[in-house]
């Protein structure tokens, strides 16, 4: 990725960056009719190059960012993502051509898995300081699961952002990183449409948010050096207990 003037420029296989421009202007439109996100317009596509090309927004803050500075305004953007999350699983459709579906364990039950984000994550949610918007970037799917992931269960993006709410504390904040609440600040706004989540997440998911936890946290520290990825295991090792405690609320 690359910045060019007022464009982000992103290169790569053209098949890929087809499945992230359609994503993307689906979700901007999404976005622009219930209010409650917005996405980057795309400026310009090239499936000939591998070339995709979207707005620049120049006073984005990453989630992640606020939750380091104790932003007061943190929680309610975290609702808010819950929201914009409901809204994006009930809206988002691709098409058939683009239905690529999770591992087999990350799969639901008939009909109850839907199109995902992929990467919903504290550096892919942000606060754009001059329109006071919440602005959802990235509509790749994470490097773990390969780009091309595009549907499954519901509760892998629910997960994969509680799990960053953990793991991504950076180390000055270690001790004083509240991330019981923001989880808990993320599901109220999720489960505003979908109030049983809490229960499956207490129960039924329970077990595998500890088991991805622990696989995500391997994947991270293979793409570090021997000595950086054992310092990052250590700190690893003090934040999990915290997670493997955690009973998804909303109190």
């Amino acid at each position: 990725m690359e910045i060019v003037g007022d464009i982000i420029r992103k290169t790569g296989e053209p098949g890929t960056l087809a499945i992230e421009a359609a994503k993307a202007s689906m979700a901007f439109d999404i976005g622009k009719d219930c209010g409650l996100f917005y996405v980057p317009k795309i400026v310009n596509f090239d499936a000939k190059t591998g070339v995709l090309e979207f707005e620049r927004l120049n006073s984005l803050v990453t989630l992640l960012d606020m939750a380091a500075r104790k932003d007061q305004r943190l929680f309610e953007l975290l609702k808010k993502a819950g929201q914009a999350l409901a809204v994006v699983h009930e809206k988002l459709v691709l098409p058939k051509e683009m239905k690529y579906e999770l591992p087999p364990e990350w799969m639901a039950w008939p009909g109850e898995n839907v199109f995902i984000h992929g990467d919903y994550a504290g550096f892919n949610l942000c606060f754009d300081e001059s329109s006071g918007r919440l602005v959802i970037l990235d509509w790749s799917s994470a490097p773990l699961l390969g780009r091309n992931v595009t549907y499954g269960s519901r509760f892998f993006d629910i997960i994969w952002l509680m799990i960053f709410l953990f793991y991504g504390a950076p180390r000055q904040c270690l001790f004083n990183w509240d991330a019981p609440a923001m989880a808990n600040a993320f599901l109220s706004g999720y489960a505003e449409r979908r109030p049983e989540i809490i229960q499956r997440l207490s129960g039924d998911f329970k077990p595998l948010m500890r088991r991805y936890y622990r696989k995500t946290v391997w994947y991270l520290a293979k793409q570090r050096s021997l000595y950086k990825a054992a310092r990052y295991l250590l700190y690893q090792f003090m934040i999990y207990p915290r997670f493997a405690r955690y009973h998804p609320g909303l109190d």
